[in-house]
């Protein structure tokens, strides 16, 4: 059940518009580049601004990484100074 939950979930995620990619899409609208906003063709500038989404997520993909193995490495810097505190 939980594995269903996130896959849609996670597809519901990948659906969602980023600020830029919509942006991109009322620019291709408004220059009359694709038939509507709602076309499911995708114009120059909307284009663009997805590729702009996806690298602003992997940005802040790769920073809670980041800050995940900084945390991990405190972690194991903790529990070398308690081992050595018992040591004592």
């Amino acid at each position: 059940m939980r594995v269903v939950l996130m896959l849609t979930a996670a597809a519901a995620l990948a659906a969602c518009d980023g600020q830029r990619e919509q942006a991109g899409e009322k620019a291709d609208n408004a220059a009359g580049v694709v038939n509507g906003e709602d076309s499911i063709q995708s114009g120059p500038a909307e284009t663009i601004g997805e590729r702009q989404d996806q690298a602003k997520d992997a940005a802040e993909d790769a920073k809670e990484a980041h800050a995940d193995a900084l945390e991990d490495q405190a972690d194991a810097l903790e529990e070398q100074a308690d081992q050595a505190r018992r040591r004592k």
